[in-house]
This record gives structure tokens, C-alpha cells and sequence, in this order.
């Protein structure tokens, strides 16, 4: 473990009646998982995006934020990306990890960490790890591996987005625009693609083998953006 680093996990979560009745219970699995696994010191900003009611934690810690988003359809999952980052660099975070709520963690996101703080192309560069479901062949495995290598150069080749971490330094030599945000917020990619659009962007994508995620992979943004959608007809 890197000393004097500090960790922060940027997820939105999402639980309706009709399209995911199971989001805060998944929310809570992911939280729990972080709370057990990770060693660095960090913090949790969560993104409730209008769920049918407010999500609650008796004592929650202070390390943990919840922000309620009531109106989720003009800035889908890129709105609460890019908010989660302003408040992680705010606050001085060395790591930032965008994730989906439908995760489980283990001990081995410290090795990710560790690999982010230390490669050579940190400050130039998105990590994903390995996981049961990441809709590609590169990143597929159901236990970690002692590897790790850059994806990039090929433009179908790129990380799947239910789990990015960047360094403070990538982010800020990688803005979209002047307002601080990381992800592009053009209208195209506030439901998909984002996560395309920013590594082509930043340029080398790097898988961390030694870290592995869970990925339960519940309730995808988009199916959810059109339940949303028909819900407000």
C-alpha cells in the first residue's frame, strides 16, 4: 500500500418498483463489500438517480455521501460521474474509481490501487480490472491474474465502463471542458459510450489483472433511462 493516498469511489445507484426492485439491496452489497476490502483510506460518493424513494443509512459514516438526484433524464449516468469527480478532486482524492452499484469487491482492489499509483503511464491513462462480466474477452476471468497490460491502439478495443479508475493528475490534464467535467456531456453520451469517448480521449487503457470484480451486472442505464422515460409519459 502506497502511504498518504487517498481513495474515492464515485457510484450511482438506482432502485424502481418496475425496473429494479433490488437497487438498494444490491447498493448495500456493493457498500459493504468496499467497507470489508479496501485498506486505503477513502471514501464512498454515492448518487441516488431517482429512485422511486430516498435512500437512507442509519449512522452513516463520514465517509460515505449520498446525493439525491431527482431528475436523472437530462444527465443520465455522465451527470453523476462527472459530479462525483468534482467533489473527489475537491477534496484532494489521489484515485478516483467510477463503479455501478451492482459490484462486489474484494481484498484485490488494493492491488489495483497500487498499480494505478505506481505504472508508468499513471497520469495517462483509465484502469479497469478483471471480472466475471465485462462484455469483452480481455478483461474476462472469475479470479484475479498476475498481469497487467495495456488494450489501447486498436479503436475496438477500449475498458468496460462498470469500472474505471483514473489518477487526479489523468483527470486534470483530461477534462472535457472548462466546467471541470471528465466525462464528455454532449447529448449522444449521457446514456453510453462515455466511457469510449474519454479513453480514446486521455489514450492508453490498462488492464489491471491483479485486481478482480464481481459484477452482478442488474439494471443497465439503458433499460432504466426507458423505463423512466415511459414512467413520465
Amino acid at each position: 500500500m502506497i502511504k498518504n493516498k487517498k481513495v474515492a469511489f464515485v457510484v450511482a445507484l438506482h432502485q424502481s418498483k418496475l425496473h429494479r426492485p433490488n437497487g438498494f439491496e444490491l447498493f448495500n452489497d456493493y457498500i459493504g463489500s468496499v467497507y470489508d476490502s479496501c485498506e486505503y483510506p477513502f471514501k464512498v460518493f454515492a448518487f441516488d438517480n431517482q429512485s422511486d424513494h430516498k435512500f437512507e443509512v442509519e449512522n452513516q459514516p463520514d465517509n460515505l455521501t449520498i446525493t439525491r438526484v431527482d431528475d436523472q433524464y437530462n444527465g443520465g449516468c455522465t451527470y453523476t460521474w462527472n459530479e462525483g469527480i468534482k467533489q473527489a478532486i475537491k477534496e484532494d482524492f489521489d484515485v478516483v474509481i467510477i463503479t455501478s452499484d451492482d459490484q462486489i469487491y474484494n481484498e484485490s482492489v488494493n492491488d489495483f490501487v497500487d498499480v494505478i499509483l505506481t505504472h508508468e503511464l499513471r497520469d495517462d491513462a483509465i484502469f479497469g480490472p478483471m471480472s466475471n462480466n465485462p462484455n469483452n474477452n480481455y478483461q474476462l476471468s472469475h479470479e484475479p491474474i498476475d498481469d497487467v497490460w495495456e488494450i489501447s491502439g486498436n479503436p475496438t478495443d477500449e475498458l468496460n465502463g462498470f469500472c474505471l479508475a483514473m489518477t487526479r493528475e489523468s483527470i486534470e490534464k483530461n477534462y472535457f471542458d472548462e466546467d471541470g467535467n471528465f466525462f464528455n456531456t454532449g447529448q449522444e453520451f449521457i446514456w453510453g459510450k462515455q466511457d469510449v469517448e474519454v479513453q480514446s480521449r486521455v489514450g492508453h487503457s490498462i488492464v489491471v489483472g491483479k485486481c478482480y470484480v464481481h459484477h452482478h451486472k442488474q439494471g443497465g442505464w439503458r433499460e432504466i433511462r426507458d423505463g423512466l422515460r415511459s414512467d413520465n409519459v
